[in-house]
């Protein structure tokens, strides 16, 4: 059933879009669109990934939602990576064009701090969040800050696409960070999505791929789409596997299981990534670290620019994220879309338009 919210007088239009009624409960709302502001966008959507972070929301009342880690406004519209073609401009935006296929950076910084003018907008200390506190990808038109646009050429798909303004990104991002050498070895802890898409670029870049996971649904898919060192994080001895250790493990799961077996599984002077966000974690420095010279690092979204080099190098290693992506629904199937992708639905799930 549509719901229509309250009109608001400075709206021009209204699109359908979703929103977090309750606690696990979806609906679908007519919201208002209002006309681009000077450096704004209209944006035609055309694929809005669901992400894990997005569970969390999924999983609370509107009042915990205000008080979470990263707090989130009720009204707002879920979906943060987020992909589709510019309709139109508002004033003085001259990139990018109509008709532009584009994803979004959903961190959205005030544009002149320091951080900002280094694109490093998710450090912004005013920073903007579509989801959390501005109106998310899950409807019909968007409107996007210009600037936190990147341009998708033909060769990536719109799923894939917006799959890059998140998951996808911060994957390659891990593997940037983790300065593994060519031909080097990585063991992903965690066989989600992003688990996945670390494979993928892995595969892509030459690097041996491995990943753990204790869900054997998760496992099955990763090997159906050509992952065949997938084993079960439960009994997993990485000396069986990789003799010496891997030389990077990237943690995905944000478990605190994942990340000790991660600090265990890594090798004399290796590094770890740490992606999945989660609490908990203790570490001893000086077995863990100092006597084997271990780099830990932490990791948290992307940069501009670097999403702009990962979708350049996707398509020039070919990488191809569209396996990992399961499940396409119409908005209007999005309450059970998310219902299914809270139940444990392997892959990558995008609510898309055709």
């Amino acid at each position: 059933m549509t719901i229509t919210e309250p009109s608001v007088t400075a709206a021009t239009t209204t699109v359908r879009a979703l929103r977090f009624a309750d606690k696990e409960r979806v609906e679908v709302v007519d919201a208002a669109l209002p006309e681009p502001a000077a450096g704004e966008i209209v944006l035609d959507v055309k694929a809005s990934g669901l992400c894990g972070s997005d569970l969390h929301y999924f999983h609370m009342t509107p009042e915990e939602m205000q008080h979470a880690t990263q707090p989130r406004d009720p009204a707002m519209t879920p979906g943060h990576e987020i992909a589709g073609v510019v309709k139109a401009v508002g004033p003085g935006v001259t990139f990018p064009a109509v008709g532009d296929r584009v994803a979004v950076q959903h961190y959205s910084g005030c544009g002149v701090c320091e951080t900002c003018r280094t694109g490093w907008d998710v450090h912004c200390e005013n920073v903007r969040v579509y989801s959390l506190n501005r109106a998310g990808g899950c409807q019909d038109e968007l409107i996007v800050t210009a600037r936190d646009c990147v341009v998708l050429p033909d060769q990536i798909s719109f799923a894939a696409g917006a799959f890059l303004a998140c998951g996808a990104t911060t994957a390659y991002q891990a593997i940037q960070r983790s300065e593994v050498r060519p031909g080097g070895t990585v063991l992903v802890v965690g066989a989600g999505p992003v688990g996945l898409a670390v494979l993928t670029w892995a595969k892509a870049l030459g690097l041996r791929g491995i990943a753990t996971d204790p869900s054997p649904e998760r496992r099955a898919f990763a090997e159906q789409i050509g992952f065949s060192e997938v084993f079960d994080s439960t009994d997993f001895n990485i000396e069986a596997v990789v003799p010496g250790k891997a030389d990077v493990v990237i943690e995905t799961s944000g478990n605190i299981h994942g990340r000790r077996a991660a600090t265990q599984s890594v090798r004399t002077w290796g590094t770890v990534v740490f992606v999945g966000l989660g609490p908990g974690f203790e570490i001893d420095p000086v077995p863990d670290l100092i006597m084997r010279q271990v780099t830990l690092r932490g990791m948290f979204v992307f940069s501009v620019p670097l999403m702009m080099e990962a979708v350049r190098e996707a398509v020039k290693h070919d990488v191809d994220l569209d396996p990992i992506v399961t499940r396409v629904a119409g908005i209007e199937e999005g309450p059970e879309a998310f219902a299914d992708f809270a139940a444990g639905s392997v892959g990558k799930t995008v609510i898309g338009w055709a």
